[in-house]
């Protein structure tokens, strides 16, 4: 898999039309808001100074201003969205190819809410997933990655109808190859709490620093033990600190599932460079780590007989 620096040399050679494109627009937009501002101030300045006659013309110039903003709105609206679009189609489909040409990129596509269920993450109202990538990784491993928001739905006495974010964020699924026949569950560490909260499946690890972090639950300890090896549980630190985001992991019979919370991803910014470096370095230290760690609890399994 080649590293983002490579990848990102690639894409500079490819899309300065898009972002030539995105520059005229936002021009365009900043032309017309001007225009309108200073039609807005004249008349203001003008309305008390005139006679009766130049009065009409200037009041429709003035009410006019609202229906020009509305106008404006509208047209950077559909300008942004169809740059997203684009940007998708282009920029992130083949960033996600480069990375790895075994996997396919689907923005309207979702990853099934049966595949989140089986992780096990939490209760929730509705499901809502776009912006979905799959295919085999390297070639071998059953693979599927996609953004997802969770909702709680809420209903007074009235019939008012609230809802919440539960989760927002990537999550993926992915296969381990061989079936554990058991389940083991890894959270970002509650603190205190759960430090003096009971729960006979809390597992002590051999990484002090590691239990800063994170808490892993399962009843099979020696199962947990042997596949959480120095070096994985090293590549999970590492990460969490260059980051600093929060993300659980269900390994769980022949599956295994990751989600970390963060803002939508694979997007475009009409406002910034279509190949902003931190922006697409973000999107792909995340794929690069969903995707790895993956790989990696593949390859423990496929050495271990257990």
């Amino acid at each position: 898999m080649q590293s983002f620096d490579e990848i990102y040399n690639k894409l500079k050679e490819n899309y300065k039309d898009l972002d030539n494109q995105r520059k005229k627009t936002l021009c365009k937009s900043i032309t017309i808001a001007l225009v309108i501002i200073v039609l807005f101030i004249i008349s203001i300045l003008l309305i008390n100074h005139l006679t009766p006659v130049f009065i009409a013309p200037l009041l429709i110039a003035f009410f006019l201003v609202p229906a020009s903003l509305v106008f404006l709105i509208v047209y950077f609206s559909k300008k942004s969205k169809k740059f997203n679009r684009e940007f998708k189609e282009t920029v992130i489909y083949d960033l996600i190819k480069m990375y790895d040409s075994n996997l396919y990129f689907s923005p309207d596509s979702s990853i099934r809410a049966s595949k989140y269920d089986d992780a096990e993450f939490e209760m929730y109202d509705e499901f809502h997933s776009n912006d979905y990538i799959y295919g085999k990784l390297k070639g071998a491993i059953e693979f599927e990655l996609s953004d997802v928001r969770t909702v709680s739905i809420y209903t007074d006495s009235e019939g008012n109808r609230s809802e919440s974010t539960i989760f927002k964020g990537l999550f993926s699924a992915g296969s381990l190859g061989k079936n554990i026949n058991g389940k083991i569950k890894i959270h970002s560490d509650k603190g205190l709490v759960g430090k003096f909260t009971k729960n006979k499946d809390l597992l002590h690890m051999d990484s002090l620093e590691f239990e800063k972090y994170f808490d892993v639950y399962s009843e099979q300890k020696i199962l947990a033990m042997r596949i959480l090896t120095s070096d994985l549980m090293d590549y999970l630190i590492n990460f969490k600190k260059e980051n600093k985001i929060k993300f659980e992991i269900t390994i769980k019979n022949s599956s295994f599932y990751i989600r970390i919370h963060c803002s939508d991803m694979f997007e475009g910014n009409i406002l910034k460079n279509v190949l902003d470096y931190n922006t697409l370095k973000k999107y792909y230290n995340y794929l690069n780590f969903m995707c790895t760690l993956n790989q990696k609890i593949y390859n423990i399994l496929a050495e271990k007989d257990l």
